[in-house]
């Protein structure tokens, strides 16, 4: 039920305080309060849009061109789930693993480990079945699908849920400004509202849920107002911070549509295997075949037919058969220390600093875009069902990515992330902070590595997994 933040009361000890109500942060609550457990969720925001909340969200970049740190997520009740745009795929088992190119992708738990949350995760999302992922032989390239049903907007979805569950409270306005630390446990949050009204919450486990750079800024501010007890070792905090780079690559006309389904579908999704990853050196990537229209599709075949006189009779033949398409992809990001969520010396409203984000694309990011597209260009030529022509940016040396267009899926990854060992991450497998007995972590900022697939399916898996482990440690006393 809906409590006022200047109701809440101090004296009250909850089972669970989860701070952060989108996607990570409803999940969790709703399990544990579905489970007998008294959960206070906080909500920074309002219950639905207000400048005053998102100017929370202002910072800074620095390196390659990224988007306004203010206007990429929303910060009120449901999080980025009020405009998310309902894409949605499970990680490949092969994105948990060290791969050849980056070491560094492995995460201390497998696929296999987030498959019995799947079922629920689809039902809380409203996921479309997606249909298993088929090869396509020769050409190192898989067709890969996507769930693209109707984006759920959590806040509207489980409004009944948080209203009426007896035991569980959340709370509007309610902004983590500061953690207080005993010996090896957290002890209480401190919240503060718009007005500058501040509680002191006491519970028995906490959960940051605050998005992919909230949860890193919120730490680091933490840990330093804490004199560096809450993370001991912040050789990770906030580091390896990834996004999916996103843009237009080129065109392509493919002279035997069927081969890839384009006959029937107007969308088609490729991705590297494992052994092309392999063999290329690079990480995994989606390429995004969008069919053209028939005029699109006889412009680009004339402009073949004029660079290549020898297609002339190949492209006469494949009329009525041959699509034009246009050619966008959003490829995996290597997991660099460089890249990373850093606090800025300017405050905001409630006073915590700001984040200054450091976002660069490495020589492995380019050459992941570059190398793909390869793959696709190389079967049609091989088996002559096609030519792909590469945009101009693609071609140049070095590739220097376009500073307008996409740019990235607004996907924030990294900066918590999973391991086992406190030198390269933030939280274990279990996402609790290697330092603290109570406190944990949810959302994808606990993300190892990224793979290319949309990451709000993960994210809920992640969070029901972290339900069902917090349930477990708050019934046997663990926390």
């Amino acid at each position: 039920m809906y409590q006022p933040f200047e109701a809440l009361d101090e004296r009250e000890t909850f089972d669970t305080c989860v701070i952060g109500a989108g996607a990570a942060g409803i999940t969790l609550a709703m399990t544990l309060a579905q489970q007998g457990h008294r959960v206070l969720l906080c909500e920074g925001g309002e219950a639905s849009f207000s400048e005053r909340s998102q100017a929370l969200y202002r910072g800074d970049t620095l390196g390659d061109t990224y988007l306004d740190l203010a206007s990429i997520r929303l910060r009120y009740l449901g999080g980025s789930t009020n405009h998310w745009g309902g894409v949605c795929r499970p990680l490949d088992s092969h994105d948990f693993t060290a791969r050849a190119a980056a070491p560094q992708t492995r995460w201390p738990i497998r696929r296999a480990d987030l498959e019995p949350y799947y079922a629920a995760a689809a039902a809380l999302l409203d996921l479309e079945t997606i249909a298993p992922d088929t090869p396509i032989p020769g050409a190192g390239l898989d067709r890969v699908r996507f769930s693209l049903g109707h984006p759920t907007r959590m806040k509207d979805k489980f409004a009944a849920t948080l209203n009426g569950l007896d035991t569980l409270t959340y709370c509007l306005t309610a902004n983590l400004v500061g953690l207080t630390v005993g010996d090896g446990r957290v002890e209480a949050a401190i919240l503060k509202d718009f007005e500058g009204r501040r509680k002191t919450i006491r519970a028995r486990a906490f959960v940051l849920a605050c998005g992919g750079i909230e949860n890193s800024r919120l730490l680091l501010w933490c840990n330093e107002q804490s004199g560096g007890r809450l993370v001991t070792d912040t050789t990770a905090l906030g580091r390896y911070w990834m996004e999916h780079p996103h843009a237009t690559i080129g065109q392509a006309l493919i002279f035997e549509s069927a081969r890839f389904g384009l006959d029937v579908d107007y969308n088609v999704y490729l991705s590297p295997t494992p052994a092309a990853m392999r063999e290329r050196g690079i990480l995994n990537c989606g390429l995004r075949l969008h069919r053209m229209a028939p005029e699109a599709t006889r412009e680009l075949s004339q402009a073949l037919a004029a660079e290549a006189p020898g297609l002339e009779a190949t492209l006469v033949q494949s009329v009525g058969t041959a699509h034009g398409v246009y050619l966008r992809a959003a490829w995996e990001q290597e997991p660099r220390f460089d890249n990373a969520v850093e606090l800025m010396e300017e405050r905001d409203a409630l006073g915590v600093p700001r984040s200054r984000l450091v976002w660069q694309q490495s020589a492995l990011d380019r050459h992941t875009i570059r190398e793909s597209l390869m793959l696709l260009a190389e079967y049609l030529l091989k088996e002559n069902i096609g030519r792909v022509q590469f945009a101009d940016w693609l071609v140049n040396e070095p590739v220097m990515l376009p500073v307008d267009g996409e740019i990235a899926g607004r996907h924030h990854m990294g900066g918590t992330r999973m391991s086992d060992d406190a030198r390269l991450g933030v939280v274990d497998r279990n996402c609790r902070l290697f330092d603290q007995a109570n406190m944990f972590v949810a959302g994808s900022s606990v993300f190892a590595s990224a793979g290319h697939a949309n990451p709000t399916l993960t994210i809920v898996q992640l969070a029901l997994r972290l339900g069902i482990h917090l349930d477990e440690a708050l019934t046997q006393g663990r926390v």
